[in-house]
């Protein structure tokens, strides 16, 4: 078959297009997935549950979204919430930016209320052309394609597209496919309020059956209009680059324990900004040079305990820790730093889970 090489549809294309969509719909109606962030047209708790969702499992998304919408029932709510409140609720669920721009963000709607164009959703912090899109579909009824990986995976196949999907002259090409499962003002049976339906049910139909690998393709409410289907390597598509394997990085934890708390750091860097960690240094992973580190620091160590191995995988690198307590005399933190006792009021970041119980038994020890 020819490479779909067009940037906009054929009429072909889009009668392919609007056939699939009206068969997800019917098979969405039976079949859709019971999610807590479902059933509702409130912009707010759609956009709090598509942030959620970005680089994040479904399932643990669920418990997080329940918790926020207790403590923030709307923007007005979270707007008034300090950002250290903020972090700390997210605590555990990873990417740290989207806490901070969902906070930023809830301050801007709060006073200007809720925009409904995919355009001026883009113009707040933290929301791109996904989420910008689930949001005016779900809550605005905006005929537009949510594209995520999930849809990619599924226009790619339906529509045969045998190029690198993440190309930007192809993903381009897969929005405009997209498009053509969207309802139009001549679209027949499809009606505007069908398109956040049109997108819930391509990330259902992406994440149950046609999965990367080995697509459900005998289940597939779509199968009689996919062309990788009818050309007989489905599971070879979507094409994609390989991703380049993430960064290594020996990094020393120091846990500091005196007569005053623990040591801790406020993390201003992009990576973690704004969440809480012990006395880090990158390429010094044995006591000896931990020991001088602090004395740099103006910090006078007593004793040490053992080294404690943990590893945490970012998307773009891994940090491979080594942990060590230490004993401080001094009662003086230094610049940058200050004592604590409460750890658990304090927002910090998964990677610090294991220095943070290694800190609790150490001030147990010391400060008890």
């Amino acid at each position: 078959m020819k490479k779909t090489d067009l940037f906009s549809p054929t009429k072909a294309q889009q009668k392919r297009g609007r056939e699939a969509a009206a068969a997800l719909l019917s098979w969405y109606k039976k079949n859709a997935r019971s999610l807590v962030f479902r059933g509702t047209k409130d912009p707010y708790r759609i956009w709090l549950s598509e942030i959620m969702l970005q680089q994040t499992r479904t399932e643990t998304v669920e418990g997080y979204y329940t918790r926020f919408l207790e403590r923030f029932p709307n923007a007005h709510a979270l707007a008034a919430a300090t950002q250290e409140e903020v972090l700390k609720l997210w605590e555990g669920l990873g990417y740290y930016s989207r806490a901070r721009n969902l906070h930023k963000c809830a301050k801007i709607i709060s006073e200007q209320g809720f925009p409904s164009t995919v355009e001026e959703l883009q113009k707040l912090p933290g929301i791109g052309p996904y989420t910008a899109a689930a949001i005016a579909s779900i809550a605005f009824d905006v005929p537009v394609p949510a594209i995520d990986g999930n849809l990619k995976r599924v226009i790619a196949r339906l529509f045969y597209i045998e190029e690198n999907i993440n190309a930007p002259s192809v993903q381009r090409k897969v929005t405009a496919f997209g498009q053509a499962l969207m309802p139009t003002e001549n679209g027949g049976t499809l009606k505007p309020s069908d398109s956040g339906h049109i997108n819930q049910a391509l990330m259902d139909l992406g994440a149950t059956l046609c999965t990367p690998g080995t697509p459900d393709c005998a289940a597939c409410p779509i199968q009689k209009h996919c062309l990788a289907l009818k050309e007989g390597d489905p599971a070879s598509l979507p094409l994609m680059d390989r991703k380049n394997p993430p960064k290594e990085i020996d990094l020393g934890v120091m846990v500091v324990v005196s007569q005053e708390g623990v040591l801790i750091h406020q993390r201003e860097e992009r990576l973690l900004k704004g969440m809480h960690v012990f006395v880090l240094a990158e390429d010094i992973t044995d006591t000896k040079g931990m020991k001088k580190a602090l004395a740099n620091m103006g910090l006078g160590i007593i004793s040490h305990g053992q080294v404690v191995k943990a590893k945490h995988i970012f998307t773009h690198r891994v940090w491979n820790m080594r942990i060590v307590p230490f004993i401080c005399q001094s009662t003086e933190a230094p610049k940058k730093y200050f004592w604590a006792k409460d750890l658990d009021v304090l927002a910090f970041p998964t990677a610090m889970k294991k220095a943070k119980e290694i800190a609790k038994e150490a001030m147990e020890r010391f400060l008890f």
